[in-house]
Order: C-alpha cells, then sequence, then structure tokens
C-alpha cells in the first residue's frame, strides 16, 4: 500500500525557527520533505513528493531540493541560535569527522574516489564534512559540507567551523580524531581559549625533555613498565601511560599512550595516543572526553540508517547539499523533540513512534469530519485517488 505523509504538528514547530531563511511555500515544501525523511520507509525525493497529500503536483515538494531560492547563511544562524538558546549553561563541544557516501555514475556531480579508512580501500561516490554539538544532555548536529578536489580542505573546512561556532556559542572543547590533528587547527583552538582533546599519530615528533626529539613510534615502543598505570573507566580496562610533552608547532599537551584490553581476544589492543591541551586533565577527564567523540559515530550511522542520508538520486551538487541539510534538521528535531518530553529512544525507535502517531492523528482527523459525504471524498481522495497514480 502507498504510503501516506501525515502532518507531524508536534515535530514541525520545532523547525519554526528556519522560517525566515524560506519564502512561504519553500518552508512548506522543506517541512513536508522533513516529515517524508522521518515517516516514510523510501526516502527518496520522488516517494516524499509522491506521499504529500498536500500538494495537487508531485513536483512541487522536490523543487525545494532543485529550484527554489533559501537562504541558508540565515538558515545556520537561526539554527545556532537555536542551539544556544537550548543549550544555555552547558558545557558545549564540538565534534567533527567525516563519512563516506558511495555514489557511481558519471553524470553526478562532484564524485571521484575518497580513502575508506575503515576498510582500507577506496570508494567513489560523496565524502562529506560532519559536525556534530555535544552537551551533556543533548546532542545536535551542524550542516554537512560536501568535500572534493574543488572544495577547500577537510582542514579548513574545520578551521571555518570553529569560528563560525565560537561566534555564536561559547565552546568549552573540541574533539576530533588522528586525521585532523593539525597544528594549526589546534593552535586555532588554543589562542581562543578552547580545549582540544584528539588522537594524534605515531608519525609525529615529540620532545619529552628539554632538546630531545623523538618519533612518537618509537617512543610508545619504548614506555616503561612502571609508567603503565592500570585504570577501570567505566567497566572498561586499560593500562596508561601519562606525560607531558611538547609536538612540533604546538605547545606543552598532556599525553597518554593507552592500551585498552580486548576481552574477545583476551589481551591489551595497540597503543593509541590521545592529547588534551589542558594539562591539569587526569588521565580518567582525558579518557571519558575522548568517548565523547563516538556520538558522531552514531550520528553517522543514524542518519544512513533511519534517514535517508545516502538515498538521495541528484546529480546536481546544489540538490545533493540540500539534502543532507535537511536530513540533519530531520535529525535535530527529532532529537529536540524527544529531550523536550523526556523521551529516550533510539533516532530508528522515535521515527517509528513518530510515523505510528502521525498517522493516528491524521485518521482521527478524518473521523472527525462531521458531514458524511466529506469525509468518504477526502478518504477517496487521499487514499484511493493518490494511490491509483502510482
Amino acid at each position: 500500500m502507498k504510503q501516506i505523509l501525515p502532518k507531524l504538528k508536534e515535530l514541525d514547530k520545532h523547525l519554526s525557527f528556519a522560517k525566515k531563511a524560506f519564502t512561504k511555500n519553500g518552508f512548506r515544501h522543506a517541512t513536508q520533505y522533513i516529515n517524508g525523511l522521518i515517516t516514510l520507509n523510501k526516502k527518496t525525493v520522488k516517494q516524499i513528493s509522491r506521499a504529500s497529500i498536500e500538494e495537487k503536483h508531485h513536483s512541487a515538494v522536490s523543487r525545494i531540493l532543485t529550484e527554489a531560492h533559501f537562504k541558508q547563511e540565515l538558515l545556520e544562524q537561526r539554527y545556532l541560535k537555536k542551539i544556544r538558546y537550548i543549550c544555555k549553561g552547558q558545557i558545549i563541544s564540538l565534534l567533527f569527522d567525516d563519512t563516506l557516501v558511495e555514489r557511481e555514475g558519471k553524470k553526478i556531480e562532484e564524485t571521484q574516489f575518497h580513502k575508506d579508512h575503515c576498510n582500507n580501500g577506496f570508494v567513489m561516490g560523496h565524502q562529506f564534512f560532519t559536525a556534530l554539538i555535544h552537551t551533556p544532555i543533548l546532542q545536535l548536529p551542524l550542516f554537512p559540507k560536501l568535500y572534493s578536489k574543488n572544495t577547500d580542505s577537510k582542514i579548513e573546512m574545520a578551521r571555518d567551523l570553529i569560528d563560525q561556532v565560537v561566534a555564536a556559542l561559547p565552546l568549552h572543547t573540541v574533539l576530533f580524531d588522528s586525521w585532523y590533528s593539525d597544528k594549526k587547527l589546534i593552535n586555532k583552538c588554543t589562542t581562543k581559549r578552547i580545549k582540544v582533546v584528539c588522537g594524534i599519530k605515531t608519525n609525529r615528533k615529540i620532545c619529552k625533555e628539554k632538546g630531545v626529539w623523538e618519533s612518537l613510534s618509537k617512543f610508545s615502543k619504548n614506555v616503561s613498565k612502571k609508567d603503565l598505570q592500570t585504570y577501570f573507566i567505566d567497566e572498561i580496562k586499560y593500562k596508561i601511560a601519562t606525560y607531558k610533552v611538547k609536538l612540533k608547532g604546538i605547545p606543552k599537551v598532556k599525553m597518554l599512550v593507552s592500551h585498552e584490553w580486548n576481552e574477545k581476544k583476551r589481551k591489551w589492543n595497540d597503543p593509541f595516543h590521545l592529547i588534551s591541551t589542558n594539562v591539569r586533565d587526569t588521565t580518567v577527564q582525558i579518557i571519558r572526553q575522548y568517548r565523547i567523540r563516538w556520538f558522531i559515530e552514531t550520528y553517522h550511522r543514524d542518519i544512513k540508517q533511519n534517514l535517508g542520508f545516502a538515498q538521495v538520486q541528484m546529480r546536481k551538487k546544489e540538490g545533493i547539499v540540500r539534502h543532507t541539510i535537511f536530513v540533519s534538521l530531520a535529525y535535530a528535531i527529532l532529537k529536540m523533540f524527544m529531550f523536550l518530553r523526556g523521551m529516550t529512544m533510539t533516532i530508528g525507535e522515535c521515527c517509528a513512534y513518530v510515523q505510528d502517531k502521525g498517522m493516528d492523528d491524521f485518521i482521527r482527523e478524518i473521523i472527525e469530519i462531521d458531514s458524511k459525504e466529506e469525509r468518504i471524498n477526502f478518504f477517496q481522495e487521499v487514499f484511493i485517488s493518490r494511490t491509483a497514480k502510482v
């Protein structure tokens, strides 16, 4: 049976901050598209357009990705203002990373081969620079940016993002993996009095004693057993050595050489190297803070599995980028919806809950139409005539 796009009034009110960035019709179409990403099983532009019961022409909703104009910069500003209001008084961290979407087709703009670090190979498709605002009570994504050989580097994107977020939010910490541990990026944060907690690669040079520099890989292999202490942090066992060191071009930092116990293999994992630009941080604080970075990995999984991040079938760069922005907004309003109602669910569970509730409300709206003839006509228009067009 063809799915019908229900009205999601409780969710839609969380998008009210975005109205000024769109025309009246544009905002309606954007809202319908976001609702489709949340409630439909097939989250393609075509299916979302066909599922809308408010549009006489199925192409109307799809125009928000291809033709309609909206003020993206204003939308970002108002979104950050909304985040600042909701997260007032909380410790705010910025997480960033990147994610791949596999796509084939010579006519799809900006596709190229990208390194897939998970599978140690190359993938043809799109790579997106992604970011997440984290507080102890709520996590909200920022808008993804498409990366290719024709754009700024991901390090440059990260530097610009920090400037943008600092201008809008009282940022406390920035977290990222070793790929982004660029000295200019770290120094940008420290000059703004923002703490950095990140991984570093073993090809870095470190200085533990004045004037003596050595590769981290060599240093790590020769860590003394007496320097390694056993920790149980949130039920996970570690062996960690802690040092204050200098990195090339970076002021003194707190560095951990950390081994996590692998329960399945019954052995210690290879060492992982973390730094904090706050040398007063304890070992436990650094481990716990870096773990926060896992939220962005969960975000990537959720938007791909539940919100159609990788399902857009468009050729033009503009439409592809707009789709990712609307996916991020769909994720954000689901998070706000759960937070303001004190609900604890996964994104997938929340999508199912909203879908069921939206359809219940929609059916109730039909039943409550006083005129029997009007009620039947409305039912036929929505469920019969539109289904026949598919």
